[in-house]
């Protein structure tokens, strides 16, 4: 896989004031949580790109205030729920 190196000058990293040791996995984030909330990145790519697992990222965009839109397994459960509720609530059958 290509890679792209970005050139940061240190005098801007120190007025950041991000540790040394967390520098990478900071700006990871900080682009891929701007890259999505601006619409310039697909929400895996931008979860590849800060380097977290699905749950975490998605736990940061709404830390950061960005409502994640509901997934297909997301909807799929919502499905189940509907209809699990209209069996109850109509008497027929057991809950799947």
């Amino acid at each position: 896989m290509k890679t792209y190196a970005l050139e940061i000058p240190e005098d801007v990293l120190q007025e950041a004031r991000i540790p040394p040791s967390e520098r990478d996995e900071t700006l990871r984030k900080e682009l891929a949580v701007h890259l999505y909330m601006r619409g310039l990145l697909p929400k895996a790519a931008a979860r590849r790109l800060s380097g977290m697992g699905r749950i975490a990222f998605n736990d940061l965009l709404g830390q950061r205030g960005c409502p994640s839109p509901p997934g297909v397994d997301d909807l799929d459960a919502e499905m189940k729920n509907l209809e699990d509720w209209r069996k109850l609530s109509t008497g027929r059958g057991e809950l799947s």
